[in-house]
Formats: C-alpha cells, sequence, structure tokens
C-alpha cells in the first residue's frame, strides 16, 4: 500500500578485502561514490522538486479522492482500494500473511474512530484475537480508540494526508509520457528517501498537478507498488456502523509481528532429552 505512507540516506558499500586461499589479499573494492551533479542535472533535480511539491500541495487541499494500491513481491500480492477525505475515509484490504488469506474493511469516522470488519485471519493479525477466538470476531463490525492497541497501524493511510504521505520522492528530473486513453503526463522520477530500492515516479496531470499514479519497487526487490488515484475533490460518504463490539472488550493480545504486522510466532524447538543423540 501506498500507502500512508512512511517510508533518506544512501546505502554506503562496504570495503571489501577478497582473501585466496593463500591468505594474500587479492582484490579491494572501494567504496562507491555518486558522481557529482552538474549544473543541468541540478537545475532539472530542482525543477523536478519544485513540480512534486506543487503536486503535493494541490493534492492536500482536495476535499478527496479515491485511490487502488497494488504490491507485488516475495510471491504474494496486497491489493488495498480506498476513499480518502480530510479527516475520515474507508479501505478495503486483500493480502496474504502467514495467517492466511485476510480481507477486511476499515473506516476511519470524524470523531477519528477507526472500524473494522474482517475474516478470521485478519481479526487474529490485525486486531490481536486468539485463532480460537477469532471466528467468532469474523463479519462482526469493531470499534478502535485512539490509545487502543491496534489504532495507530489501522488508521495510518486513510486520510487524504496520511495516505499522500507514503508517496514520498526524492525527485531528480522530469519528462512528459502517455497515460491511459492518450493523456500526456508529466512524470516525476526520483528516489524513495532511505531505501536502496531503486527509481520511482510520480505521474500527474500537467494542467491541475493532481498525482495520476505514483510507482515504486517493493522494499524487498521483487516487485513494485503501484498507486493509482481518481475523483479527485470527491469526499468520501461513509455510514458509522449501527452496531459495534469495542475492542477493548475483547481478549488480545498482540501477534508476534506487531498488529498487523503478519507474522505468526515461531514454534519453540522440541527439547531434546537428556542423554538422547542429536
Amino acid at each position: 500500500m501506498l500507502g500512508a505512507a512512511v517510508l533518506a540516506a544512501a546505502v554506503g558499500v562496504p570495503v571489501a578485502i577478497l582473501v585466496s586461499q593463500g591468505g594474500a589479499p587479492s582484490a579491494v573494492t572501494s567504496p562507491a561514490t555518486s558522481p557529482t551533479p552538474g549544473p543541468s542535472q541540478r537545475a532539472a533535480a530542482a525543477q523536478a522538486s519544485a513540480l512534486y511539491a506543487q503536486a503535493l500541495t494541490a493534492a492536500e487541499k482536495s476535499a478527496g479522492f479515491t485511490y487502488t494500491s497494488t504490491s507485488s513481491g516475495g510471491g504474494a500480492t496486497l491489493t488495498v482500494t480506498g476513499v480518502s477525505g480530510q479527516d475520515a475515509g474507508s479501505q478495503v484490504f486483500n493480502q496474504t500473511t502467514s495467517f492466511g488469506d485476510e480481507k477486511f474493511t476499515l473506516l476511519l469516522v470524524p470523531d477519528q474512530t477507526v472500524y473494522f470488519q474482517g475474516n478470521a485471519a485478519a481479526a487474529e493479525d490485525q486486531l490481536g484475537v486468539s485463532a480460537s477466538a477469532a471466528s467468532g470476531v469474523a463479519g462482526q463490525w469493531v470499534s478502535v480508540q485512539i490509545g487502543d492497541g491496534p489504532y495507530k497501524n489501522l488508521e495510518v493511510g486513510i486520510t487524504v494526508g496520511s495516505q499522500l504521505s507514503e508517496a514520498v520522492l526524492d525527485a531528480t528530473s522530469t519528462e512528459t509520457v502517455t497515460g491511459s486513453g492518450g493523456t500526456q503526463l508529466t512524470r516525476i522520477l526520483g528516489t524513495v528517501p532511505g531505501t536502496s530500492s531503486g527509481t520511482a515516479h510520480l505521474d500527474i496531470s500537467p494542467t491541475t498537478h493532481l498525482p495520476v499514479s505514483y510507482v515504486v519497487p517493493s522494499s524487498d526487490g521483487g516487485g513494485t507498488e503501484t498507486e493509482t488515484f481518481t475523483a479527485w475533490g470527491t469526499a468520501p460518504s461513509l455510514t458509522t456502523p449501527s452496531t459495534a463490539v469495542a475492542w477493548s472488550t475483547l481478549s488480545t493480545s498482540e501477534p508476534a509481528g506487531g498488529y498487523g504486522g503478519g507474522q505468526t510466532a515461531t514454534p519453540a524447538p522440541t527439547p531434546t532429552p537428556a542423554g538422547a543423540s542429536t
């Protein structure tokens, strides 16, 4: 998910001494250094950075938008569809984790309560409900308040500002590309701060400067994360669930990988009886 995003320092290449079988150094690799940008590169980066800031400013002022985010890598796919508003929004998740195939919906209402509704796997991972109790929670709306254990993980990326914070970019240059339907778009290219995942880009409308899509390599290097934006200026229309179970009344414990971490506990190794051979 692009998320709310969340996501700057370059990763240096350490000096490596390759030792032959005889023990003598055979090669030394010097640290990688980035070439000093020339005047034209600096000018292009400054122009791209200004355009990126202009696009985010225009987007942050919007009453809302609709988006779809898809991440692939490591043999799994995460899909998130949502509608963001200034202080409210909704998201629908489909993802595969060690808990299984998680499907769940999140609603953030103006009083900042998050409502969760999902299947058993999602209840375990996102809410910390035990495996034995998860089926009883599945399908019910659960209200999560500020200060509740899973709140920070659930509410991130739902509002306009939070969702846009995930479209981060150290802009370096721009180019013109053709979007769907032959639409001409301005592409802002750059890198993601704090990662070594390669080149990312944000496509924006050359007239409104509003984002159309954001694409970045996955953090594991095995796929991509793509987010598309539509319906700019449209605030979400949400209905607060009429009944919901308070998360604080459930019997829960934080999962091994943290709330929403997608990681189940690793079974402890079976002790070897004293005197037994291994």
